[in-house]
Protein backbone atom coordinates (compact mmCIF):
# COMPACT_ATOMS: atom_id res chain seq x y z
CA UNK A 1 0.00 0.00 0.00
CA UNK A 2 1.37 3.40 -1.12
CA UNK A 3 -0.39 7.04 -0.61
CA UNK A 4 -0.18 8.91 -4.06
CA UNK A 5 -1.33 12.46 -4.39
CA UNK A 6 -3.85 13.40 -7.47
CA UNK A 7 -3.51 16.79 -8.89
CA UNK A 8 -6.48 18.07 -10.70
CA UNK A 9 -8.58 21.13 -12.10
CA UNK A 10 -11.66 21.82 -11.10
CA UNK A 11 -13.26 24.67 -13.52
CA UNK A 12 -16.25 25.82 -15.49
CA UNK A 13 -19.88 25.01 -14.28
CA UNK A 14 -18.92 22.17 -11.62
CA UNK A 15 -17.60 24.15 -9.61
CA UNK A 16 -21.02 25.05 -8.16
CA UNK A 17 -20.76 21.59 -6.24
CA UNK A 18 -19.97 21.31 -2.92
CA UNK A 19 -17.34 19.45 -1.08
CA UNK A 20 -19.34 16.63 -0.14
CA UNK A 21 -20.54 16.30 -3.78
CA UNK A 22 -16.70 16.51 -4.90
CA UNK A 23 -16.05 13.67 -2.71
CA UNK A 24 -18.94 11.90 -3.74
CA UNK A 25 -17.66 12.60 -7.52
CA UNK A 26 -14.05 11.46 -6.96
CA UNK A 27 -15.44 8.12 -5.26
CA UNK A 28 -17.56 7.07 -8.25
CA UNK A 29 -14.77 7.94 -10.58
CA UNK A 30 -11.95 5.75 -8.75
CA UNK A 31 -13.86 2.84 -8.46
CA UNK A 32 -14.90 3.19 -12.47
CA UNK A 33 -11.21 3.47 -13.28
CA UNK A 34 -10.74 0.26 -11.73
CA UNK A 35 -7.81 1.83 -9.67
CA UNK A 36 -6.74 -1.32 -6.55
CA UNK A 37 -7.79 1.14 -3.76
CA UNK A 38 -6.78 0.79 -0.11
CA UNK A 39 -10.00 0.78 2.36
CA UNK A 40 -9.55 1.66 5.77
CA UNK A 41 -10.53 -1.23 8.14
CA UNK A 42 -13.25 -1.98 11.28
CA UNK A 43 -17.19 -2.45 11.07
CA UNK A 44 -17.41 0.58 8.02
CA UNK A 45 -14.59 0.52 5.24
CA UNK A 46 -14.37 3.31 3.18
CA UNK A 47 -11.98 4.71 1.17
CA UNK A 48 -8.93 6.82 1.59
CA UNK A 49 -9.07 9.94 0.66
CA UNK A 50 -8.47 13.49 1.64
CA UNK A 51 -7.96 16.84 0.35
CA UNK A 52 -5.31 19.37 1.08
CA UNK A 53 -8.26 22.80 1.05
CA UNK A 54 -11.55 21.96 0.30
CA UNK A 55 -12.50 24.91 -2.24
CA UNK A 56 -15.66 27.64 -1.32
CA UNK A 57 -18.43 26.68 -3.62
CA UNK A 58 -18.42 28.36 -7.02
CA UNK A 59 -14.92 29.03 -7.06
CA UNK A 60 -12.35 27.21 -9.60
CA UNK A 61 -8.99 25.69 -9.26
CA UNK A 62 -6.20 24.93 -11.41
CA UNK A 63 -4.27 23.24 -7.97
CA UNK A 64 -6.24 20.81 -6.35
CA UNK A 65 -5.01 17.64 -4.66
CA UNK A 66 -6.59 14.58 -3.56
CA UNK A 67 -4.49 11.78 -1.40
CA UNK A 68 -5.69 7.97 -1.77
CA UNK A 69 -3.72 5.28 -0.89
CA UNK A 70 -3.37 2.41 -3.06
CA UNK A 71 -2.89 -1.57 -3.21
CA UNK A 72 -0.88 -3.05 -6.26
CA UNK A 73 1.98 -2.10 -8.83
CA UNK A 74 0.31 0.28 -11.17
CA UNK A 75 2.41 3.17 -11.72
CA UNK A 76 1.66 7.14 -11.31
CA UNK A 77 1.08 7.55 -14.94
CA UNK A 78 -0.91 4.64 -15.19
CA UNK A 79 -3.33 6.23 -12.24
CA UNK A 80 -3.24 9.40 -13.93
CA UNK A 81 -4.75 8.05 -17.03
CA UNK A 82 -7.34 5.82 -15.46
CA UNK A 83 -8.44 8.51 -13.28
CA UNK A 84 -8.35 10.94 -16.20
CA UNK A 85 -10.78 8.62 -18.42
CA UNK A 86 -13.50 8.66 -16.16
CA UNK A 87 -13.53 12.38 -14.84
CA UNK A 88 -16.85 14.26 -15.67
CA UNK A 89 -16.47 17.82 -17.28
CA UNK A 90 -15.07 20.50 -15.55
CA UNK A 91 -12.22 18.02 -13.32
CA UNK A 92 -9.16 17.13 -15.10
CA UNK A 93 -6.32 15.26 -13.75
CA UNK A 94 -3.23 16.42 -14.55
CA UNK A 95 -0.75 14.22 -12.44
CA UNK A 96 -0.43 11.60 -10.10
CA UNK A 97 2.82 12.10 -7.71
CA UNK A 98 4.16 11.02 -4.06
CA UNK A 99 3.46 13.26 -1.63
CA UNK A 100 6.01 16.36 -0.77
CA UNK A 101 4.33 18.69 2.06
CA UNK A 102 1.79 17.49 4.64
CA UNK A 103 -1.05 20.11 4.17
CA UNK A 104 -1.02 21.62 7.67
CA UNK A 105 1.88 23.37 6.33
CA UNK A 106 -0.22 25.64 3.60
CA UNK A 107 -0.32 29.27 4.73
CA UNK A 108 -1.32 30.83 1.46
CA UNK A 109 -3.21 30.87 -1.24
CA UNK A 110 -2.46 32.68 -5.15
CA UNK A 111 -5.81 33.75 -6.85
CA UNK A 112 -7.02 35.04 -10.11
CA UNK A 113 -9.98 37.14 -10.47
CA UNK A 114 -11.52 38.56 -13.74
CA UNK A 115 -14.16 40.91 -13.41
CA UNK A 116 -16.61 40.85 -16.45
CA UNK A 117 -18.83 43.02 -17.77
CA UNK A 118 -17.24 46.20 -16.13
CA UNK A 119 -18.83 49.23 -17.74
CA UNK A 120 -15.14 50.25 -18.36
CA UNK A 121 -12.61 47.96 -17.15
CA UNK A 122 -9.61 50.74 -17.25
CA UNK A 123 -11.77 53.00 -14.45
CA UNK A 124 -12.52 49.68 -12.47
CA UNK A 125 -9.31 49.17 -12.47
CA UNK A 126 -7.93 53.03 -11.36
CA UNK A 127 -10.97 52.53 -8.65
CA UNK A 128 -9.60 49.30 -7.85
CA UNK A 129 -5.80 49.99 -7.13
CA UNK A 130 -7.24 53.23 -4.81
CA UNK A 131 -9.06 50.39 -2.83
CA UNK A 132 -6.25 48.01 -2.27
CA UNK A 133 -3.56 50.79 -2.08
CA UNK A 134 -6.06 52.52 1.40
CA UNK A 135 -4.99 52.13 4.50
CA UNK A 136 -7.96 49.48 5.85
CA UNK A 137 -10.84 48.00 4.17
CA UNK A 138 -12.97 46.90 7.12
CA UNK A 139 -15.63 44.00 6.28
CA UNK A 140 -17.90 41.68 8.05
CA UNK A 141 -16.80 38.05 8.62
CA UNK A 142 -18.40 34.55 9.75
CA UNK A 143 -15.87 33.29 12.71
CA UNK A 144 -16.19 31.58 15.77
CA UNK A 145 -16.26 32.27 19.49
CA UNK A 146 -16.02 28.91 21.70
CA UNK A 147 -18.80 26.80 19.76
CA UNK A 148 -20.70 29.32 18.53
CA UNK A 149 -20.82 31.12 14.98
CA UNK A 150 -20.59 35.45 15.30
CA UNK A 151 -19.61 37.88 13.16
CA UNK A 152 -16.22 39.71 13.54
CA UNK A 153 -14.67 42.54 11.57
CA UNK A 154 -11.35 42.04 9.74
CA UNK A 155 -9.54 44.41 8.04
CA UNK A 156 -8.47 43.21 4.57
CA UNK A 157 -5.60 44.57 3.35
CA UNK A 158 -4.13 43.90 6.29
CA UNK A 159 -4.53 40.07 5.29
CA UNK A 160 -3.84 41.09 1.99
CA UNK A 161 0.07 39.73 0.46
CA UNK A 162 0.30 41.08 -2.22
CA UNK A 163 -1.77 42.17 -5.85
CA UNK A 164 -1.77 43.15 -8.96
CA UNK A 165 -3.94 45.10 -11.52
CA UNK A 166 -4.38 44.63 -15.30
CA UNK A 167 -6.69 45.24 -18.14
CA UNK A 168 -6.92 41.63 -20.29
CA UNK A 169 -9.77 42.88 -23.20
CA UNK A 170 -13.30 43.43 -21.77
CA UNK A 171 -11.98 42.31 -18.48
CA UNK A 172 -10.06 43.22 -15.52
CA UNK A 173 -8.11 40.55 -13.64
CA UNK A 174 -6.77 41.02 -10.42
CA UNK A 175 -4.01 38.56 -8.76
CA UNK A 176 -3.85 38.46 -5.17
CA UNK A 177 -2.25 36.27 -2.39
CA UNK A 178 -4.32 35.85 0.77
CA UNK A 179 -3.76 33.54 3.87
CA UNK A 180 -5.15 30.25 3.37
CA UNK A 181 -5.00 26.88 5.96
CA UNK A 182 -6.35 25.91 9.13
CA UNK A 183 -4.43 28.55 10.81
CA UNK A 184 -6.02 31.74 9.50
CA UNK A 185 -8.44 31.93 6.08
CA UNK A 186 -9.74 34.70 3.97
CA UNK A 187 -12.00 34.09 1.11
CA UNK A 188 -11.33 36.00 -1.58
CA UNK A 189 -14.62 36.77 -2.13
CA UNK A 190 -14.80 39.19 0.61
CA UNK A 191 -12.49 41.37 -1.26
CA UNK A 192 -14.32 40.70 -4.24
CA UNK A 193 -17.92 41.85 -3.11
CA UNK A 194 -16.15 45.19 -2.00
CA UNK A 195 -14.80 45.66 -5.87
CA UNK A 196 -18.17 44.98 -7.09
CA UNK A 197 -19.38 48.30 -5.10
CA UNK A 198 -17.53 49.89 -7.29
CA UNK A 199 -19.30 48.67 -10.39
CA UNK A 200 -22.80 47.12 -9.37
CA UNK A 201 -22.99 45.58 -13.24
CA UNK A 202 -19.50 43.62 -12.95
CA UNK A 203 -19.72 40.21 -12.01
CA UNK A 204 -16.23 38.15 -11.33
CA UNK A 205 -14.57 34.42 -11.12
CA UNK A 206 -12.32 32.98 -8.91
CA UNK A 207 -9.83 30.96 -9.64
CA UNK A 208 -7.48 29.24 -7.44
CA UNK A 209 -4.17 29.38 -8.93
CA UNK A 210 -1.73 28.16 -6.11
CA UNK A 211 -1.32 26.61 -2.46
CA UNK A 212 1.99 28.20 -0.72
CA UNK A 213 3.24 27.50 2.29
CA UNK A 214 4.80 30.39 5.22
CA UNK A 215 7.80 31.34 2.97
CA UNK A 216 5.68 31.71 -0.25
CA UNK A 217 6.81 28.09 -1.53
CA UNK A 218 4.58 26.34 -3.54
CA UNK A 219 2.71 23.63 -1.82
CA UNK A 220 3.39 19.92 -3.52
Amino acid sequence: MRCVRVWFHKTGPIRYISHLDLMRTMTRAIRRSGIDLWYTEGFNPHPYMTFALPLSLGMQSVCESMDIRIEGDATNEEICRALQSVMPEGIRVTAVKEPVLDPKFIAFARFSVAFENAADPELLRQKTDTLLSGESLIVQKLGKKGHKKVMKEIDLLQSLQSYSLHVDGDSLVLELVLPAGSVSNVNPSLLCDEILKLDPGAYYVITRQQLLTKDMEVFA
